[in-house]
C-alpha cells in the first residue's frame, strides 16, 4: 500500500494489518479458490459519498495496489447495482471507470457481486472477477459468494460489537496492560449480545471463529 494512501477499512474501524482484516481476506482467497476465479475484491460503502471505494483485493498484488481507493456509484455497474439492490447480480461488466493494471489487456470477461448486509444496513460489496475469455458465472457461484458476503458482514459487526463494548469498558485497542482473561470476557460478552440480539447469525459467527482458528493454524504451519 502506497504510505499516503489511508485504506477505506478505516470506515469500519478496522486496520490494514489487524486480525479482522486478515479475516477478510481469507474470506476473499476462499471465494476466489472456490469458483477459479482471477480477483477478488472488497469495496466499503462512503456513506457521505454514496460511492464504494475498494478496500481490499486477493489474487493480484499489483492489481490491489492500483483499485485501492477506486470508487464505484451506487447503480454503476453489476457492483453498484448489488449495492444499490440489495441483491447479488452476476453478469458481465458494465462500468468501465474501474482502471486496471497495464498488466491486463482487457476489463475483466465476468462479474459477481454480492451486497455485505447487517440485516438490512449495507455495508459494502464482495466481489469476484474472471479474465477468462467468455468465463461466465452461474447462479451456484451467485449463492456461494453470497453467503462469503453476508459471513464478511458479521465479521463486521462483531468486530463492532467487541469494540463498543472495550469502549464502554475503557480498554483501547492499544490498551497496555490488558490482560488476556479481560480480552477473553470481553469477546464472550459480545458473542453473547449477537445471539440474544441476532440468534440467527450464531451459526455464521461460529463458522467465522472456526475459519479464523484453521487459518492461525494454517499461518503457524508456514
Amino acid at each position: 500500500m502506497n504510505a499516503t494512501q489511508t485504506s477505506p477499512l478505516h470506515i469500519f474501524g478496522i486496520t490494514p494489518d489487524s486480525q479482522e482484516a486478515h479475516m477478510l481476506r481469507f474470506l476473499l482467497e476462499t471465494a476466489l479458490e472456490a469458483v477459479s476465479g482471477d480477483e477478488g475484491s472488497l469495496l466499503v460503502l462512503d456513506r457521505e459519498a454514496s460511492e464504494l471505494r475498494f478496500a481490499m483485493t486477493a489474487g493480484n498484488k499489483e492489481s490491489e495496489q492500483k483499485l485501492l481507493g477506486q470508487r464505484v456509484p451506487l447503480g454503476k455497474g453489476i457492483t453498484g447495482l448489488a449495492a444499490a439492490t440489495h441483491e447479488v447480480q452476476v453478469g458481465a461488466p458494465t462500468y468501465r471507470d474501474v482502471e486496471q493494471t497495464e498488466g491486463r489487456s482487457h476489463d475483466p470477461e465476468a462479474v459477481v457481486a454480492a451486497p455485505m448486509l447487517l440485516d438490512d444496513e449495507l455495508l459494502g460489496v464482495v466481489t469476484v472477477v474472471s479474465f477468462a475469455a467468455g468465463r461466465r458465472f452461474d447462479s451456484s457461484v451467485a449463492r456461494l459468494v453470497g453467503r462469503l458476503a453476508a459471513l464478511a458482514a458479521v465479521l463486521v459487526s462483531q468486530h463492532r460489537e467487541i469494540s463498543g463494548l472495550r469502549a464502554r469498558v475503557g480498554l483501547g485497542d492499544g490498551a497496555q496492560g490488558q490482560s488476556r482473561d479481560a480480552r477473553l470476557h470481553a469477546i464472550e460478552l459480545a458473542a453473547s449480545r449477537i445471539g440474544r440480539k441476532r440468534p440467527g447469525s450464531l451459526p455464521q459467527l461460529l463458522t467465522i471463529v472456526q475459519s479464523f482458528e484453521d487459518a492461525l493454524e494454517g499461518v503457524r504451519g508456514r
